[in-house]
This record gives C-alpha cells, sequence and structure tokens, in this order.
C-alpha cells in the first residue's frame, strides 16, 4: 500500500496547525486550485470526527461528475503535500523576525530605498540588544545587520570612516569561533559511541587564542561552556565536567531549551562514560540531573518524552535505588510517551522495577495480563520472566519459557542480528544454570562447572544481562560449593 505522507503529517498537527493551514490553501496569494482547496475540506472533516479518510470519498468532493482515477488523486494529494511543505516553510519564517528583517533590508537596498532603511536597521539593532544569550545564531545575526548598516552607508556615496565593516569581522570570527567548538563538541561526544576519524581543523588555533586572551573568555560565555564540554570529552576530565555543570546552572535561565538539551546530553554522557567505567556513583549523578531536567522542563521535546529517555530515567531510578520516586516517575510522566510507544514503555518498565524491587509476584502478574506489541519489549519483558523464574525456582516453567523465548528469537524478523545473538547466549547459559537447580555438587565438580560456565561468560559474546549473570554464577557457586 502507498504511504500517504500527506496524511501522517497533517495528522500530527493540533487543531490550531490544522486552521492555519485549511485558511492557508483557502488564501488565493498561495494557492488558486479550488480541487486542493474541496480536498483539505473533505480530510479535516474526517481528521475532526476521527473518521478514516476514504480517497474514494475524497475524489468524489474533487470531481463529483467523474469515476475514481487513482493517478489523478495520487497527484491531488502531492499538490497539497507540496502546499504543506510551503506552509511549515511560512510558519518557519513567520518565527524569525531577524530573518524577516534580513530580507526586507537587504530588498529595499537592492531597490535603492534607503530611507526606510534607517527605521527597519534601528528595529533590527533592537532585536539584537533584547537577545539575551549570545550563542552562534546571535552572532550570525550581528555579522548580517553589520553587513547591512555598512552597505547602507556605502550606498549612500560617503567617503567616511564607518565600524561596521570591523564589527562585521569580529561578529564572523565569534560566529565562526562557536560553529568550531560545537562541533569539535559534537566530533568528541559522538566519537565516544562510535569509532570515527573525525578530524576539525583550526580547533586548536581557535582554542589557544583564547586560552592567550582570558578576558576575551569571560566576555564570551557561550564559548566557556562548549570549551568545557571539549576538555571533558578530549581529557576526560572530572574538573571540566563539574566546569560545565556549573556554567550550565548559572545561565539556565539565558540559553535557549534547544541548546541546553545538547549540553545536557554532553553532561550525561560524560557520566555514562564513567559508569561504563565502573564509577557507578555516577548513577546518582545521572538521576539529579534528570530531575533537574524534569523540573526545568528542559528535557521535553514538542511536550513528549522520547522511550528512550523514559528508560534511561527509570534505570538511573533503579540503579540508585530510589524506587519510591521511580514509580512516582513512572505514573506521573507515562502521559508523556507517544501513544505509539505508551503502553509498551509503561508496561515494561513497571514490571522491570518490580522485578528489581524483588516483588516478583507483581512482575509476574503484569506480565500474564499484558501482550507487547514491538517485539524489543516483548523479549525484554521475557528476559525478566526468565530471571523471575529462576530467582524463584519455578524450574518446569522456567525450561519451557526458554524453550519458546529460543523459538521467538530465532523466527522474528524485527530483532536485530545483535538482540539475536546475544539473547541466544543467555539463553544458553542460563538453561545450563538451571541444570543445578536441584543438585548438589562436591566441591571438584562445582568448581570444574563453574569454570566452565565463567568460560562462556567471556567467550560468548555479545551477551545480554551479563552482570546478572556473574552476580547469579557467585552466589550458586558459593552456596553449592559448601556441600
Amino acid at each position: 500500500m502507498r504511504k500517504n505522507r500527506f496524511l501522517d503529517l497533517y495528522q500530527n498537527f493540533n487543531a490550531k496547525e490544522r486552521k492555519q493551514f485549511v485558511l492557508y490553501v483557502h488564501s488565493v496569494f498561495f494557492n488558486q486550485n479550488k480541487n486542493l482547496q474541496a480536498l483539505i475540506q473533505g480530510i479535516e472533516q474526517c481528521v475532526k470526527t476521527k473518521k478514516t479518510v476514504d480517497k474514494r470519498e475524497m475524489y468524489s468532493l474533487c470531481f463529483p461528475q467523474e469515476t475514481f482515477n487513482e493517478l489523478k488523486y495520487n497527484n491531488l494529494i502531492s499538490d497539497l503535500l507540496y502546499l504543506l511543505y510551503d506552509f511549515l516553510a511560512q510558519s518557519r519564517y513567520n518565527r524569525e523576525k531577524v530573518l524577516q528583517k534580513q530580507l526586507l533590508i537587504r530588498t529595499l537596498l537592492d531597490q535603492e530605498c534607503l530611507e526606510p532603511c534607517v527605521m527597519h536597521l534601528e528595529r533590527y539593532t533592537q532585536l539584537q540588544e533584547t537577545t539575551s544569550w549570545q550563542d552562534s545564531n546571535y552572532w550570525y545575526a550581528a555579522y548580517q545587520l553589520q553587513d547591512l548598516q555598512d552597505q547602507h552607508l556605502m550606498s549612500q556615496e560617503k567617503r567616511a570612516y564607518t565600524p561596521h565593516l570591523q564589527s562585521r569581522s569580529d561578529a564572523l570570527d565569534r560566529f565562526y569561533q562557536l560553529e568550531k567548538i560545537k562541533i569539535a563538541c559534537d566530533m568528541a561526544s559522538r566519537s565516544t559511541a562510535v569509532k570515527a576519524d573525525y578530524q576539525c581543523a583550526f580547533i586548536d588555533d581557535i582554542i589557544h587564542w583564547y586560552q592567550n586572551n582570558p578576558r576575551e573568555l569571560t566576555r564570551f560565555p557561550a564559548f566557556q561552556l562548549y570549551l568545557a564540554a571539549y576538555n571533558m570529552f578530549t581529557y576526560k576530565d572530572d574538573q571540566a565536567y563539574l566546569q560545565l555543570k556549573g556554567l550550565l546552572e548559572t545561565h539556565l535561565k539565558l540559553i535557549p531549551q534547544q541548546e541546553l538539551r545538547q549540553l545536557y546530553t554532553y553532561v550525561l554522557n560524560f557520566a555514562v562514560l564513567r559508569i561504563n567505567s565502573g564509577e557507578n556513583q555516577y548513577y546518582q549523578e545521572i538521576l539529579l540531573l534528570y530531575k533537574l531536567l524534569l523540573d526545568e522542563a528542559i528535557i521535553f521535546k514538542n511536550g513528549t518524552l522520547t522511550q528512550w529517555t523514559f528508560t534511561n530515567i527509570i534505570t538511573a531510578g533503579i540503579r540508585t535505588r530510589d524506587y519510591e520516586w521511580t514509580e512516582r516517575f513512572i505514573e506521573d510522566y507515562q502521559h508523556y510517551l507517544t501513544p505509539d510507544v505508551h503502553q509498551n514503555v509503561y508496561t515494561y518498565n513497571l514490571v522491570n522495577l518490580y522485578f528489581e524491587k524483588k516483588d516478583y509476584p507483581s512482575a509476574l502478574r503484569m506480565l500474564h495480563n499484558v501482550e507487547f506489541t514491538d517485539a524489543f519489549y516483548h523479549l525484554s519483558a521475557k528476559l525478566i520472566q526468565l530471571k523471575t523464574y529462576y530467582l524463584l525456582a519455578e524450574n518446569e516453567a522456567l525450561l519451557a519459557l526458554i524453550n519458546a523465548t529460543r523459538r521467538f528469537v530465532q523466527r522474528n524478523r524485527q530483532l536485530s542480528d545483535y538482540q539475536k545473538k546475544s539473547s541466544l547466549n543467555f539463553l544458553h547459559i542460563l538453561q545450563r544454570l538451571s541444570q543445578l537447580q536441584h543438585v548438589l555438587m562436591n566441591v571438584r565438580d562445582a568448581g570444574k562447572f563453574k569454570k566452565q560456565l565463567r568460560n562462556d561468560l567471556d567467550t560468548l559474546q555479545p551477551l545480554a544481562n551479563k552482570q546478572w549473570l556473574e552476580e547469579v554464577l557467585e552466589q550458586k557457586f558459593s552456596f553449592t560449593t559448601k556441600h
């Protein structure tokens, strides 16, 4: 079935956005095709009443005397889609006040209408002066302003010194320097997750210039933030990590939300690196950071939480054993998940919390009453159920579920090769452990079996739940060897 990109986009609009688009389509300045006007009216009525959009019915609204023509309808929908793209661009333009001023003044200069330029240049200057955070957008806008100021004076054919050429050069330097260190930070951050040979030319020269001009650095807080982030990733510098956190707290109310999210992502990624190095105390750092991001509403994107952010927050809560807060978070913030993932994410994370709290009856009760629609969450929930059966010594149920889960993994096409292999390796080791559930060994046999399992843990890669398996292995053999 052909994917209807227009409906995918349009149905994600809220009522106000849909109303604005309907008005846009009916504006003769933007659209003079009456068939598109009839089509959007019909689609809007279906979306408003939550009725399925029937293409034959929509076609009859545009061409009431004609038999349905698939190609003609698809062309009409395609035209409506490109009108929607234009609407999105126009909506963005309406929000970009500085861009509006730039284009207007440049047009006036091209038309040699110099007198009205004075007023609009003053308003452009006022917009700049009311900008509280001097990020790269600010400096690029400053560069454009100085360029326009300079062009305006030169158009009057006055042979006099003006400061605008120097100011234009300075603003461009600021913009370039800040963009370069932002790129360098992205490179350093991404290199912690994937192997990449990124090269950021001139970044050392830029950093050295600021180090040799500390007064300039103190006048440029945005650069201070990214310099701290760069040092944090490049040199694994804990002091830079603390400096970045402190600078973020100082400028919290000034930095735009999108940039705040990116900068705090750097901080979180560094804490994760520390955890991966065995410094588990950083889980407390991560939880405190997430609480701040929630309280300040920084973490939300378009009013929602991604499923991965939601799960990461719960993982931090579990690792710090802050179970009460974590359960309250799950219940209070589940509504910020998008509807398509809500049930899977909410249920899985609640099951995971019950398991970590050792409330096995509640975990099993939820697992028995819910069917996961997403393969990843279905598999993750089954692994929790398997661990629960093992810990409760439900050996018969455990072996049956191991076999069922193995068949699910092998046949499912939604799972990646990595997910399949790591899960099958987990099932292999868990099945071997289950064979010992009711067996007592002498010290020699126990030591031999433990060595075999230890070898499997070290050689079978990738391996899901490796840390849990290692803990179970140690507990099991500390018990069996006493007999």
